[in-house]
């Protein structure tokens, strides 16, 4: 397994990469998730939690196998792949210059 790029405490991208781990990895099981991201099993119990709670993800466990069934309305399966590829780092990630946020 490819290692995953690593994030700080409490960044967003941390939930992407263990979406996107999902469902990158055949038989994602708790371990194999928290072995691929790099996260502890209960921090990634917790951001599966959020991922359904805050941003209406759909994560169906069967077993002990985690499946993506819907990203909700709020986040792109394209744009966690990429967190996990690590291409979400700035400067990429940042608005292009004289545009704000809230434009």
């Amino acid at each position: 397994m490819t290692e995953a790029r690593q994030y700080p405490q409490r960044d967003l991208r941390r939930m992407l990469v263990v979406l996107a781990a999902i469902d990158t990895i055949d038989d994602a099981t708790l371990v194999k998730i928290a072995r691929y991201t790099g996260i502890d099993k209960k921090r990634v119990i917790t951001l599966i939690e959020k991922s359904q709670s805050q941003a209406g993800v759909v994560i169906q466990k069967t077993g002990s196998v985690y499946t993506i069934e819907s990203w909700g309305p709020v986040i792109r399966r394209t744009g966690a792949r990429m967190a996990l590829a690590g291409e979400l780092d700035p400067p990429e990630c940042r608005a292009p210059a004289g545009r704000g946020a809230n434009e």
